[in-house]
């Protein structure tokens, strides 16, 4: 835990990244504020969108798994199913000369 009190910024060095900043964008401050914004928010979209993504393919998962949990099996139904898990076998090329 004390290792994580090292990388914390102090209030000087914070004082000292906002003067580096106003002296090397000075001019360009606002652009530069606006595109960090947008980068921002697209990191957001995009971290969003792929919960969504993740919940959808956890719900439909386990609404597949439910629905032949009560379901009785037999063996096509789980050959089937380890068919599309494990997906299909590879081939290596063949070499004619």
């Amino acid at each position: 835990m004390g290792c994580y009190l090292f990388l914390t910024p102090t209030p000087f060095q914070i004082v000292v990244v906002l003067v580096l900043g106003v002296l090397f964008f000075g001019k360009n401050l606002p652009d530069v504020a606006r595109q960090i914004g947008l980068g921002l928010m697209e990191l957001k979209k995009g971290l969003n969108e792929f919960n969504d993504l993740s919940k959808n393919v956890t719900n439909r998962y386990s609404t597949k798994k439910s629905s032949t949990a009560n379901k009785p099996t037999d063996s096509s139904d789980e050959e089937t199913e380890k068919y599309e898990l494990t997906g299909t076998k590879f081939e290596p090329p063949t070499f004619s000369e």
